[in-house]
This record gives structure tokens, C-alpha cells and sequence, in this order.
């Protein structure tokens, strides 16, 4: 589906039960996605980006929505017009552009546009010690759009394309050839939803969820070639993302070593961690409006515990080999769909609820081939995320022409954390030479 396809959608889009739990989190920071790009670039003026983007922001209408307020009055996002650029589209500079985590420190707290302006901004960030390259820093609030959906905005409302082509980047995946969730059975969906459920059923004791208001988080980043985890995975029949995951266990029995020995307890042994891990359905069924959450949560217990890597590896394409079947998707997307809107909010509240975990993971492929924007190399492209409330951190895997990219938001509740993104480095390396030799 082509966003500029929206522009004939009606006035106004349903909200469904996760865009209204991304909307009741009012504690500190709102819930916020997002993309950061590298362009190899003089930077532009302000000005003239706005004047730039002024007539492609009328094609992708789901940047001209908000909600009722207060949001409970309707549940439909209301169209509110074109948006002013000069509200939305910002500059900012930096000391470091290379330094992601210290440009997101500061920028990621700054408020959204308010007094019923659409929830999102774009940054343009330069630094004097960076004049041949420049930064664009894209926020949307969560319950406006999840993170596939953010990558699509993303590439339509900047024109990204691959060099040489004369239209914007599109995704690829198929459609699948399953009943899309309309034709699901009202019993079919309740039994997914429950499926869904019970795999939460098991309350979090360690570390203890963080029930404090929400305040900024602190960042990291770490990169290494696609293509190694694509090995790593080819040998045992494990996607990418099981791999990304089976590095963050690594990532997490580290860590969970250092913290023992901080604590002098080494004798402690690693344990198993729960991970939420939100699952797209946008490409299940007929088109719909890219407004809006259209994934389930899932829950994957991470093998901290086991110290062989291949082993951890297996672990994790058993369980998520159990989620990845499209009729699970399409029957579980259904029962937020189709049952009633208080019950489907009490499951996306239970699932999200952090005595059910503390700690979210998930994945986006933003391009397969390099891409330009106003006609210079894209270099770097990272999809961000928020901490769930009441967890301590959210990691997100990006996929990126031929560069793998971690992000990681995380709590003061964490100590050591800012080591996780090296400690994933070291596990993906590690399993990579227990799988490849």
C-alpha cells in the first residue's frame, strides 16, 4: 500500500486497543519511534528542507492526524490538516554527530508539537567537526504509528530511494496467502489471544520491573556487518533475528556476570530473561491505513543461563519458529480487531504489564539496498524505540543494506548497561565462530 493511497482516507481512523495503551502512558516522557539517519551531505538550511518537504508532506495523511482530545471522547484519529513545517521540522547542533547516544540524550526529550499539532517531529542536526555529513532525526509518537509503519513514513515523506531510481523505496515482503483477519472466527481469535496470554502467564521476579515515572533514558549503538549474522544463522537454519537475539542472551549473560562480581556474589549463575517482543501484522491480510499498531506482543524466555552459543542460538529458533506462522498472527491480530475494545485493551494491557516482563526486543528492516536522500548516499539508517513502562530497556535490531545496527535505550535501574552494546558485539562474534568453523 502507497502512503500517498491515504490521502482518500475518511476523516476519521479507527484507534485500536494498543494505540489507546500508547496513549493513556502519561508518566514522564510519551512513548516515541523514531528513525536516525546519516546523509554524506553538506547540510541543508532549515528553510529550504522545509520548502522541500512542504508538498510531499500533503501525500502521506497519517502526519496530519491526531486524536480527540481528551482521547476517550471518540476513538478515531481526526484529520487536522496539513501540519506547519516550522512547527515540525527542526535544527539542532551538536558537539559530535558520530556520538548517536549523546545527539539522543539531548534530543530525545525535547517535547512533541502540542496544542493538537500531529505528534511528530524531524531534526536536523549538524556539527562544525562533521561539515560533509549531516544527521536527520525523525520522532513520532507510538500510539500515532509503530515502528514498520514509522520506516515507511520515514521513506515516503523524505523521498529515499536507491541511487538511480525514480520513485522512493518500497517493502518487498509478500503478502501472505492466508485468510487475512476478517475471515478469522470469533472462537478462533479468543484462542489465539489466550495462546498469546499464557506464554505472559509466568510473573517477573529479577530484576524487578520499575514502577517509577518515566524519565530519560540513556542510549547506546553498536554495528557490524549484516552478513556475519546471516552466517551465523545459515548453518542452523535461524533467521537474522534469531541470531540478533541469541546475541542479546550472550549480551545479557555478560552482563549479568559483571553484576555479580560488582556485587561480589560471582558465584551467582546467569538466569533466563523474559523479553517482550512486539511482532508486526501489517503485511497480513488486505491493505489498511498505516495509522496506528498493528502488531501483537509475544514473549521469548532468552537462555542467558546456557554458555555454549550455538546452543543459545537453537534455543531461540525453537521459540520463535512457534510464533512465526502467519495464521497465528492473522488469528491473534483478529482478537484486538474484533472483540470487543474493553476486552482487547485488557489484553494489550496484561501483555504489556511489566510483572510480565522488563524488558522489550525487536526488529525492523529498513532496506535491503543502500539509499539517497535529495540525491546523497544515506549512510547510516537506525530505527529507535521506547521503554515499555515499568521496564528497565528496549533494544531494536535494524537491518540495513549490509550494515546490522543494535539500539538500546535503557534505565538508571541497569547498572553496567551502557556495556551491553560491546557485550553484543562480543556474543554475535562468539557464535559466529562456534557456528561458521
Amino acid at each position: 500500500m502507497l502512503l500517498s493511497d491515504t490521502a482518500s482516507a475518511p476523516t476519521g481512523v479507527p484507534y485500536r486497543p494498543a494505540d489507546a495503551h500508547y496513549l493513556s502512558v502519561t508518566d514522564g516522557l510519551p512513548p516515541m519511534v523514531g528513525c536516525l539517519l546519516t546523509v554524506a551531505d553538506r547540510p541543508p538550511d532549515v528553510t529550504e528542507l522545509r520548502d522541500w518537504l512542504a508538498p510531499r508532506i500533503e501525500t502521506v495523511t497519517a502526519l496530519s492526524r491526531h486524536w480527540p482530545v481528551p482521547f476517550r471522547s471518540a476513538r478515531e484519529f481526526e484529520h487536522v490538516g496539513p501540519p506547519q513545517l516550522h512547527h515540525h521540522v527542526r535544527q539542532a547542533t551538536v558537539d559530535r554527530l558520530a556520538d548517536w547516544s549523546a545527539l539522543l540524550a539531548r534530543l530525545w526529550a525535547q517535547p512533541l508539537p502540542a496544542d493538537r499539532r500531529p505528534p511528530w517531529d524531524l531534526w536536523l542536526v549538524r556539527s562544525q567537526e562533521a561539515g560533509s555529513r549531516y544527521a536527520l532525526l525523525f520522532r513520532v509518537h507510538h500510539a500515532l504509528l509503530d515502528g514498520v509503519a514509522t520506516t515507511r513514513v520515514v521513506t515516503e515523506l523524505l523521498g529515499l530511494r536507491p541511487p538511480g531510481s525514480e520513485s522512493p523505496a518500497r517493502t518487498t515482503t509478500p503478502r501472505s496467502a492466508r485468510p487475512p483477519a476478517a475471515d478469522v472466527s470469533a472462537s478462533a481469535a479468543t484462542g489465539a489471544a489466550t495462546d498469546v496470554l499464557r506464554r505472559y502467564r509466568t510473573p517477573v521476579t529479577w530484576p524487578v520491573p520499575d514502577d517509577r515515572p518515566g524519565r530519560a533514558p540513556r542510549f547506546g549503538f553498536a554495528r557490524l556487518p549484516l552478513s556475519l549474522l546471516r552466517a551465523a544463522g545459515h548453518t542452523t537454519g535461524a533467521t537474522v533475528n534469531d541470531v540478533y537475539l541469541a546475541g542479546w542472551a550472550g549480551a545479557l549473560r555478560y552482563w549479568q556476570q559483571i553484576r555479580a562480581e560488582s556485587r561480589t556474589a560471582a558465584d551467582s549463575p546467569p538466569e533466563d530473561l523474559p523479553v517482550r517482543m512486539p511482532v508486526s501484522t501489517r503485511h497480513l491480510g488486505p491493505p489498511s491505513p498505516v495509522i496506528g499498531n498493528r502488531v501483537i506482543s509475544e514473549r521469548v524466555v532468552l537462555p542467558c543461563a546456557e554458555p555454549d552459543p550455538g546452543r543459545r542460538l537453537r534455543a531461540v529458533a525453537r521459540q520463535t519458529a512457534l510464533l512465526r506462522p502467519d495464521r497465528r498472527r492473522i488469528a491473534a491480530q483478529a482478537a484486538y480487531d474484533r472483540l470487543s475494545f474493553p476486552l482487547a485493551s485488557w489484553i494489550a494491557h496484561r501483555s504489556l504489564r511489566p510483572q510480565r516482563g522488563v524488558m522489550s526486543a525487536s526488529n525492523v528492516r529498513m532496506s535491503a539496498d543502500p539509499l539517497s536522500f535529495r540525491d546523497a548516499p544515506v549512510i547510516h539508517a537506525v530505527a529507535l524505540g521506547p521503554i515499555a513502562p515499568g521496564h528497565h530497556c528496549y533494544s531494536m535490531f535494524t537491518g540495513y543494506h549490509d550494515t546490522a545496527y543494535l539500539y538500546l535505550a535503557h534505565t538508571d535501574r541497569l547498572p553496567h548497561a551502557e556495556r551491553l552494546p560491546a557485550l553484543w558485539l562480543r556474543a554475535v562474534h562468539e557464535l559466529h565462530e562456534a557456528t561458521c568453523r
